[in-house]
């Protein structure tokens, strides 16, 4: 950077005040901060903090009929349960619901992709009514178990609000990274879900197996050691996430914010 030099008394001090005060303000180069990020990553499974994200909601819609929201509560993806039919189209995509209901406390959900299975969803709620117990399936090695208790609804039965009180996976969470020229990331996790960083400003759309639709994601560099990333569906943006790099670079922290309140919860990676 060149600095013009003023003549006038003190013109050192000035140019000098003047450069730091630039120095103070730029932004680091994309393309120095991201390859710092490439990688493959899996998650330390002791390390994790749910935080406020994790939430079911059921309700009864305008003629009574039970919805399930999925996606953000900003902007949800409103899908109908009905039982005891054969699976139909959610989501103006290639995914396909099945719902049965076993009996007043256990229910089934699969969800197909193309005509391919691609999870069985199990639930189990309690006597009294308070507490769910969710097993979700991909394969006989990919399991996650989730309990939640009731925090709003009806007493009984799926429809109410649903805060995650533990969350168990038998295998931990793994994503790779990779850079995409000198100004973008590829995120791929192992579960086949795509993102794609730009640092342009400009959104991009997560792909893969099961992604509510309209679901988008932008990144930006803060600093050298740390990535802000805006999620959003159809235009609403619906949370905030930072990445930050440990300073020896082995060390990948996740913190995710609602933009409702609540406390953020946290993967933690370690560079394999």
């Amino acid at each position: 950077m060149k600095l013009k030099t003023l003549s006038i008394p003190g013109a050192g001090a000035v140019t000098l005040a003047l450069l730091t005060s630039l120095l103070c303000h730029a932004q680091p180069a994309p393309s120095t901060v991201i390859v710092k990020f490439v990688g493959s990553w899996q998650e330390d499974q002791s390390k994790r903090q749910i935080g406020a994200l994790a939430q079911l909601r059921f309700r009864r819609g305008a003629a009574g009929q039970l919805e399930e929201l999925r996606g953000p509560d900003e902007r949800p993806l409103v899908q109908p349960v009905n039982f005891g039919t054969k699976p139909y189209p959610v989501d103006n995509s290639n995914n396909n619901i099945e719902w049965k209901q076993i009996d007043g406390n256990h229910f089934e959900r699969k969800i197909y992709e193309s005509g391919k299975l691609l999870a069985t969803r199990r639930i189990e709620i309690s006597k009294d009514g308070k507490k769910m117990t969710e097993v979700t399936e991909r394969s006989s090695a990919d399991v996650d178990t989730v309990v939640y208790m009731r925090t709003s609804g009806d007493a009984q039965g799926l429809a109410g609000v649903w805060k995650a009180d533990s969350v168990r996976s038998s295998e931990p969470a793994e994503q790779k990274i990779e850079a995409q020229g000198s100004s973008a990331l590829r995120i791929t996790t192992r579960r086949g879900q795509t993102e794609m960083l730009t640092f342009d400003g400009k959104p991009s759309p997560v792909t893969g197996p099961a992604v509510i639709s309209g679901t988008m994601v932008a990144g930006k560099v803060t600093d050298p050691k740390t990535i802000e990333v805006t999620g959003s569906r159809e235009g609403v943006v619906t949370g905030k996430s930072t990445w930050v790099l440990s300073t020896d670079g082995r060390t990948l922290t996740e913190t995710t914010s609602r933009l409702a309140g609540g406390a953020p919860s946290v993967i933690v990676y370690q560079k394999q």
